[in-house]
């Protein structure tokens, strides 16, 4: 459905967003550490908001970079997902560097659209987000500042937070080359060295040995030449046992509720799935204290003035170990979007997985021609009770390198064999595993 030209009574949430907030939270006065980028990068996540419809309701406003596909439309609208949309432009790609914010701004009918909706709720508040705000003047001093939301999402800040409520694993901040080496040092075996704003794996360098140290504390040490400041986070490379997520929301008064927790599968240190934590994974976190460990953040968060949605990223350690804190988003996140799904089969006797994986996508196929084929393989779920799947994000299959964003809703034990029965009939339309990931520079 498509936003009409009439006059319409506000109604439901518009919900948009930039998937890559942390590249615009990021001051440009930092040392970069050492990263592949690869050109493709920016298009394959400007196509990724196409996945904020997992949160939409009947009457809420989805607004997209790119038209979504009519079959994805049809697919959503199977499974009971059904919004409104309107599009910033007819493909994903355009300016991928540019926040899809900032195009809604600049376009006085998508703000006319964005104003049909009551409320907005946007993935991230970027520079650009306030610029929509004059549109929801009541809305204008409900989000949290811009000042605020870059603080508590560097790693630098929950790093110092996890520190103060001398909670394990708290990362060490650094700010200059020379803190690096001596904080390096300190520790044993494989070190990783965080860039404060990284995401998805970009901006996390391993430093094996003495030799990764010095070329790296040199190449710090060129950029602060130039005038450029450092600020990392150092922490030992764990061995993990479960990496886990919770998903709290928190709110202007400092209240704060817990929306659910999620299992993560990553790969390498990007995520790869978001799936239902083992059954006995909540008692233990209760038997931790990680209950008021998460009121502790909740309570910080709301103290450093910010309210919204809001992933901590927890790991269970092969030691026996864990950290409760390893970073905070405060935003919308995938592993918030599996729970949103989850709400809606859990009365069937479901549960969501969602997992993203790179894919090389032929000439001439597209989200279209993997419906097509998910449906004729009886894969493609239509909503209630049977298992199926559905992709999330047309626009981030690209051709010739993309990403497959898809939901799975089945038995916790059935996930492994729906999703290989999914690539496989993926690999038959056309769209197939890439060796390599599409660098998330």
């Amino acid at each position: 459905m498509t936003v009409g030209t009439g006059p319409l009574r506000p109604r439901g949430t518009a919900r948009f967003g930039t998937f890559d907030a942390e590249r615009l939270w990021r001051p440009a006065s930092l040392t970069r550490l050492p990263s592949l980028v690869g050109a493709e990068a920016h298009t394959v996540i400007s196509g990724l908001d196409e996945t904020l419809a997992a949160a939409c309701r009947p009457d809420d406003l989805l607004v997209t970079r790119g038209t979504l596909a009519q079959a994805q439309l049809e697919a959503l609208g199977a499974a009971g997902i059904t919004f409104r949309s309107v599009a910033a432009g007819p493909a994903a790609t355009g300016d991928a560097d540019t926040a899809v914010e900032e195009t809604i701004a600049d376009d006085p009918a998508l703000c006319r659209a964005v104003a049909t909706a009551a409320d907005i709720q946007p993935y991230a508040v970027l520079p650009a987000t306030q610029r929509l705000l004059r549109h929801h003047p009541d809305r204008a001093g409900e989000l949290p500042r811009l000042s605020v939301v870059q603080q508590v999402n560097g790693k630098a800040w929950s790093s110092e937070l996890a520190a103060a409520l001398e909670l394990p694993g708290a990362g060490t901040v650094v700010r200059s080359a020379d803190e690096l080496s001596t904080a390096v040092q300190r520790l044993q075996g494989t070190v990783l060295v965080k860039d404060p704003y990284g995401v998805a794996g970009r901006g996390t360098v391993e430093v094996p040995g003495p030799g990764a140290l010095r070329r790296l504390v040199r190449r710090l040490r060129a950029q602060e030449d130039e005038g450029l400041r450092t600020e990392l986070v150092v922490q030992p490379r764990y061995e993990r046992a479960q990496d886990f997520s919770a998903h709290l929301e928190v709110c202007r008064d400092g209240s704060w509720s817990l929306r659910g927790l999620q299992g993560m599968t990553n790969g390498g240190y990007r995520h790869a799935v978001s799936h239902p934590v083992p059954p006995g994974l909540p008692a233990e976190l209760d038997r931790r204290g990680y209950p008021d460990i998460l009121e502790q953040v909740a309570h910080a968060l709301a103290a450093a003035g910010y309210s919204g949605p809001v992933g901590i990223d927890s790991m269970l350690l092969a030691d026996g170990g864990w950290l409760p804190v390893l970073e905070i988003n405060a935003r919308m996140s995938m592993g918030l979007l599996t729970l949103e799904l989850d709400e809606r089969v859990r009365a069937h006797g479901l549960r969501a997985h969602l997992w993203q994986q790179d894919m090389f996508v032929e000439q001439g196929t597209d989200v279209t021609s993997l419906l097509s084929a998910l449906r004729a393989a009886g894969l493609l779920y239509g909503g209630g009770a049977r298992p199926g799947v559905l992709p999330l994000s047309g626009g981030s299959l690209r051709t010739p390198r993309g990403r497959l964003v898809c939901a799975a809703f089945c038995a916790p034990g059935d996930f492994p064999a729906l999703r290989a029965r999914t690539e496989n009939c993926a690999a038959t339309a056309g769209i197939g595993a890439t060796r390599t990931e599409v660098p998330t520079g």
